[in-house]
């Protein structure tokens, strides 16, 4: 009866989604078609909602008003899971995006669909100078040398702690790029000096953390030199230096600094609202946050590196967020549009917007000397943390960040294993557990799509 149950509802959910991207795809043809006024239209699908959805469409409308060729139509996809699950149900069909905003953690996938053209082509073509884009970021979108992608919402992991809250329990600031230890008696001292009105510091059971934390100490996810040599066919998650992270926080845990408001988005949100509150002292999340502090902090806060352990030299993070691709099977028109849209995204005065209206960091290496955003990193320095932090990582493997297939379960898998540790089990144990689990998920999807996915790095 149980079984028959959990079919049906498998059934309603993959229906909904069906009927979903029906309705959603319908929306798209009488959107393109009703934009017909001499122009080439451009259908751009994208996963930004809220402000930051509001910011892009501001740059979208002065793209358009910038020239008379191209309209870019911004259509938003949903989250990139469901957009990527929509586009790869569309490609090779009249209805798929000219463009598609995709996360990092797709990139395999979305190259494995071969239905992209790489950005190389463009860049080759207009000489593109690519140089005045930061090397740390297109590092991550390169494959076999050549950009995939072009880079657009670029973030990295940072920690963010309460300065006013340090101050008024006389605790000394932060190091630019601290140890465990730093931030160790730092949350330690915070807890006790308040007499636990103010847990020390937290850390979001998020799967992409973790990988943060590692490649700073300059350790892979996957073999192969994290996928970027060749297909990953295993996991590295019960490394040496994941097992000396997940030790640090649970030192910290046994010492009572440690707040543990657990997994998803609820999660996030209260760590946020707790960081707010001034109830939580020190937490690492994506610099994207720094957009929400500074419209919403109250109080003094700093921005840090993500922390390194004490006898291990800072490796560099590997950047989060999304970039822009460019379907193949399209006119050359609409192709040149999409590029030129690129193009216009890419210039320090866009990347500067960008930057000050959501968060996330100026991937052009000029735009901090645009005035308005030179203008606010001289009043709030923290907004100019991500990229020394950038600046200041090596470029290699570790920091180009992990490139297979299985990444959604890996992370999954990790997080399961974080909040089996933060519970006090046995760390290696727990990673053990973890890396068996993406092994298997690995070979699953090597087995059933390695034709795809075995492509030349």
């Amino acid at each position: 009866m149980k079984t028959t149950y959990k079919k049906i509802i498998a059934l309603i959910a993959a229906l909904a989604v069906i009927l979903g991207l029906a309705f959603f795809l319908t929306g798209q043809q009488k959107t393109a078609a009703a934009s017909d006024n001499g122009r080439t239209t451009i259908t751009f699908w994208h996963s930004m909602n809220g402000p930051n959805e509001k910011v892009l469409e501001k740059l979208v409308d002065q793209f358009n008003k910038s020239q008379t060729k191209y309209t870019v139509k911004p259509i938003y996809a949903g989250s990139y899971e469901l957009s990527i699950m929509k586009y790869a149900n569309t490609v090779g069909s009249n209805v798929s995006p000219d463009l598609i905003q995709s996360d990092q953690a797709n990139q395999s996938m979305m190259i494995g669909l071969n239905s992209t053209v790489p950005v190389q082509k463009f860049i080759d073509r207009d000489h593109y100078d690519l140089s005045q884009l930061y090397p740390g970021v297109t590092a991550a979108y390169k494959i076999n040398g050549k950009l995939a992608s072009m880079p657009f919402n670029s973030s990295s992991s940072v920690m963010y702690y309460n300065k006013a809250l340090f101050k008024k329990y006389g605790i000394a600031d932060l190091p630019l790029s601290p140890s465990y230890s730093d931030i160790t008696k730092a949350a330690v001292a915070l807890t006790k000096k308040s007499k636990g009105a103010v847990k020390g510091m937290t850390m979001q059971i998020y799967g992409w953390l973790p990988e943060e934390l590692v490649a700073n100490q300059n350790s892979l996810v996957v073999n192969h030199d994290n996928g970027r040599q060749a297909m990953a066919t295993q996991a590295t998650l019960n490394s040496p230096e994941m097992v000396k992270s997940m030790n640090w926080l649970q030192d910290v845990i046994k010492q009572g600094a440690f707040q543990n408001f657990g997994t998803g988005s609820a999660a996030a949100n209260n760590q946020s609202a707790a960081f707010l509150a001034q109830k939580v002292g020190i937490f690492m999340q994506s610099s994207a946050m720094l957009g929400q502090l500074q419209k919403n902090a109250k109080f003094d806060y700093g921005v840090t590196f993500t922390p390194h352990p004490d006898d291990t030299k800072a490796n560099g993070v590997a950047i989060g967020g999304a970039s822009l691709w460019i379907t193949k099977n399209k006119p050359t028109a609409v192709q040149e549009g999409a590029w030129q849209f690129m193009k216009y995204l890419m210039t320090p005065k866009a990347q500067a917007a960008w930057q000050l209206g959501t968060g996330y960091f100026a991937v052009n290496q000029k735009a901090n000397k645009v005035k308005t955003l030179a203008n606010a990193i001289k009043k709030n320095p923290a907004l100019a943390v991500p990229i020394e932090q950038l600046n200041q990582g090596k470029i290699n493997a570790a920091t180009a960040g992990a490139f297979f297939s299985n990444i959604q379960e890996e992370r999954q898998n990790v997080e399961l294993a974080m909040q089996q540790i933060y519970g006090g089990a046995d760390v290696k144990k727990a990673l053990d557990e973890a890396e068996s689990s993406t092994n298997t998920a690995i070979s699953k999807t090597n087995s059933v799509s390695g034709n795809l996915l075995d492509y030349k790095r």
